[in-house]
């Protein structure tokens, strides 16, 4: 009779979490920015500035760019009864005095003429001292970087500023006029999309183009910080594809350079969709490529421990020997196999949406995860279109191997203890794990199992969701329960 109104009490809860993912921090109160996240930037106070196509965010007013506190909520002291940009904010640079560049497809802020790059004050006002004159870009910029004593690195579709030649990239003086001393010749063949500034000032650039300034260079290049191209880096060919681009780059803490758009070939190697060069445009060889060839990667990000995160356009099918992997986010060891130890479930989906993608990722100092772009699920999760905070995702340390199995884990209520139930089961002991929500560990035992045993566990937990999981050789299986 116990053990009835025990199942009773359980499937009660289970209809109550059906759509809780334990990687997904529920303590993030954002809203749904409507359209499109195409940046995210955390301050050191914690405050997160996030950038792309929406409207009167959360009521607030406020157009394609806003602040929120660290649990986030709308920061009502950043930009005081200002609207914002434009248009579309592409690109945001956080620089060492607290001021905010900018960087999109806008004309104006806040109603004053600024086009397409701008440099606001700590509180999100328009900094009148950088100036870029009307008319004086004539095309979008995707990437800016801050550069020597304040200068600004911009790449776009431009190809004229202020009456001279620049074809999609060009440096900005720190007031906003053209720096004539960067030296780009003829510059890139077509489309710069992402900016990387090295520590010595030299610029790694990544886009569409084949050239620079008549120099082969396939869709990455090597610029000397007054802008000539450093021949220490070898792209010709570099990467190649029909339709190829590079979308993302990142620098490792040993100097080697994470690159992720759409391509098949590195040098005539194939290569998938994120690459890892060494600083001379060779490849990488401790590091492969866990992406099919059509995969499309539009950000990257390193973790603290050295471990990659990935996002883009890739669904699950669009690995490498047609083993499935989560859709558009993934994270990697450091030789490029793929962590599954991330607990994504089935990724980044469209919900009712055509097509999806991930834009942006930023790792915190607390190692939660920023993802931002154009989507409506997180595995079974729909509370957080188009911008997610994730736990590090260290939940547990095996992967979901036994899909046949299945656990039951049935609580009760006036004590807060748990009976578990699962069909598998022999003579070895197995390893019971209980995690929290924000991914500790929070009970670990050697169980032994007998498939359809009731296992009693006086824990007594507090309120909160909780993943349980049991571990016995290559079997896995794990449920979870919310204790109220």
């Amino acid at each position: 009779m116990k053990q009835a109104l025990l199942l009773s009490s359980f499937l009660a809860f289970s209809t109550a979490l059906h759509a809780q993912v334990p990687i997904i921090d529920y303590g993030f109160l954002v809203e749904d920015p409507s359209v499109l996240v195409n940046n995210v930037l955390v301050q050191p106070d914690g405050k997160i500035l996030v950038g792309g196509v929406f409207f009167n965010y959360g009521g607030s007013g406020h157009d394609h760019l806003v602040r929120l506190h660290s649990d986030g909520t709308i920061d009502a002291t950043f930009n005081p009864g200002g609207v914002g940009p434009g248009n579309a904010v592409e690109d945001m640079v956080l620089m060492p005095d607290g001021r905010i560049l900018i960087a999109g497809n806008f004309l104006t802020y806040n109603g004053s003429n600024t086009f397409f790059i701008a440099r606001l004050f700590a509180d999100g006002t328009l900094d009148p001292t950088f100036n870029v004159q009307p008319g004086s870009i004539n095309g979008a910029v995707w990437a800016i970087e801050l550069h020597d004593n304040h200068k600004v690195i911009a790449g776009g579709e431009f190809f004229i500023c202020s009456g001279q030649s620049s074809p999609h990239i060009a440096r900005f003086n720190d007031n906003g006029s053209l720096d004539t001393t960067f030296m780009v010749g003829t510059g890139f063949d077509h489309n710069v999309h992402e900016l990387l500034v090295l520590p010595d000032l030299r610029i790694v650039v990544g886009g569409q183009f084949t050239q620079y300034n008549g120099t082969p260079s396939g869709h990455i290049a090597l610029l000397s910080p007054q802008g000539p191209i450093d021949p220490t880096m070898d792209n010709d060919p570099g990467l190649s594809s029909t339709g190829g681009i590079v979308r993302a780059l990142a620098r490792q803490p040993d100097g080697k350079i994470l690159v992720g758009g759409y391509f098949q070939y590195h040098n005539g190697q194939p290569r998938s969709a994120v690459e890892r060069l060494n600083l001379d445009g060779t490849h990488d060889a401790a590091f492969t490529s866990p992406l099919y060839m059509y995969a499309l990667v539009r950000a990257v990000a390193v973790q603290a421990d050295g471990k990659l995160l990935v996002g883009g356009e890739f669904t699950s099918s669009e690995y490498a020997n047609a083993v499935p992997g989560p859709a558009r986010l993934v994270r990697l060891h450091t030789d490029g196999s793929r962590d599954n130890s991330f607990a994504i479930g089935s990724g980044i989906g469209p919900g009712s949406q055509t097509t999806s993608y991930v834009h942006t990722i930023a790792v915190q100092p607390d190692s939660k995860i920023l993802v931002g772009g154009y989507f409506e699920t997180v595995d079974t999760e729909t509370q957080y279109p188009q911008i997610v905070r994730l736990l590090d995702g260290n939940i547990n340390g095996s992967e979901e191997l036994d899909n046949a199995s299945t656990l039951s884990v049935l609580l009760e209520p006036s004590t807060g203890n748990l009976f578990l139930q699962t069909t598998f089961g022999g003579t070895d002991d197995a390893l019971l794990q209980l995690h929290g929500l924000n991914g500790q560990l929070v009970h670990s035992e050697r169980v032994r199992m007998g498939s359809g045993a009731l296992i009693p566990l006086q824990l007594g937990l507090r309120s909160g969701l909780y993943l349980v999981s049991l571990t016995q050789g290559d079997q896995r299986v794990a449920a979870k329960v919310v204790v109220e």
